[in-house]
């Protein structure tokens, strides 16, 4: 294994606050097996490093693997698509999850939660191409949302740090902690999409949350566009209508299963591009990353990215 800088190696970015931190068995699994590889190894040791490492080495043609949760490959994904846009360049990436959620690379790719197995795709895998979105400049290719899951993603970023919260139990918690605490605070939307469905709300209506999807789940396994594929080359979008505070702990369960489809809150759309307007600021859930806007303008960049599997 090489920690010098390599002219055309892959790249192997390690992030070791990844599982709050518990990544012991990734870094022997890591350093055993690519021991016996020619890459450059870097754990990266600030937040936006590994999204500027990633674009130097997508600009040299180099590919790269991400060793992390949703929200590394996230800002892996921002790095690599970055430098495509300004080179015009494609490198593939390779995902080891190791993370709380693991949504996109489990859920959506099919990848193994083991590491090595992980590796052995992120290394030799076949090439994919897949659907990446876009919202107010930033990509995404897994998920964004706005309402009550945005401030349950701000809620499990908290959590992360108190013991045996990861996973399933972790976003099942911090959504429980949201629905009874800040319930109240579901958000008033217009939106207008256009794709396969053509759809245009103008008056402002009362949500729970709109969330647009590449892939099935986030959430660590909340299913809630189930029928949601990467590579079909457009959105699923759900919209979740406001409904009573025990009406909602009840749906919350059926959701999470992905059984929601015939709900009367709940709508599903398809679309290319959608455009939200909040009456006032709201946060919003990028692949697991919080923020918050009053406006979002989504945009599908299909095939954008090349993924192994």
């Amino acid at each position: 294994m090489e920690t010098s800088e390599p002219s055309n190696h892959p790249l192997v970015l390690f992030n070791p606050t990844a599982n709050r931190g518990n990544m012991a068995a990734h870094r022997a699994v890591m350093q055993s097996r690519l021991a016996q590889e020619q890459v450059e190894y870097v754990e990266t040791s600030v937040a936006g490093e590994a999204r500027e490492r990633a674009m130097q080495a997508a600009s040299a043609g180099r590919a790269i693997i991400v060793v992390g949760g949703d929200g590394t490959v996230n800002e892996v994904v921002n790095g690599i698509l970055t430098a495509a846009a300004a080179a015009e360049r494609r490198v593939p990436l390779g995902i080891v999850p190791a993370g709380s959620g693991n949504d996109f690379a489990c859920n959506t790719l099919g990848l193994s939660r083991d590491p090595l197995v992980a590796l052995e795709r992120a290394l030799h895998g076949d090439i994919i191409e897949i659907d990446v979105g876009t919202v107010n400049g930033l990509y995404f290719v897994n998920s964004f949302s706005v309402g009550l899951d945005a401030d349950i993603a701000a809620t499990a970023n908290r959590l992360k740090k108190i013991p045996f919260m990861s996973g399933a139990r972790l976003y099942y918690g911090s959504s429980l902690s949201r629905l009874l605490f800040g319930y109240h605070r579901c958000p008033w939307l217009t939106f207008h999409l256009d794709g396969a469905d053509v759809y245009k709300q103008t008056e402002p209506h009362h949500y729970v949350l709109l969330a647009v999807t590449n892939g099935p789940a986030y959430g660590a396994g909340f299913r809630i566009n189930p029928a949601a594929n990467p590579s079909d080359g457009l959105l699923d979008v759900c919209a979740i209508s406001y409904a009573p505070l025990l009406r909602a702990l009840k749906l919350l369960p059926v959701v999470q299963r992905g059984e929601h489809g015939e709900e009367p809150e709940v709508a599903f759309y398809r679309a290319k591009t959608v455009y939200i307007e909040s009456r006032r600021p709201v946060m919003m859930g990028v692949d697991g990353e919080t923020s918050s806007a009053s406006r979002f303008d989504v945009q599908l960049l299909p095939g954008a990215l090349s993924v192994r599997i």
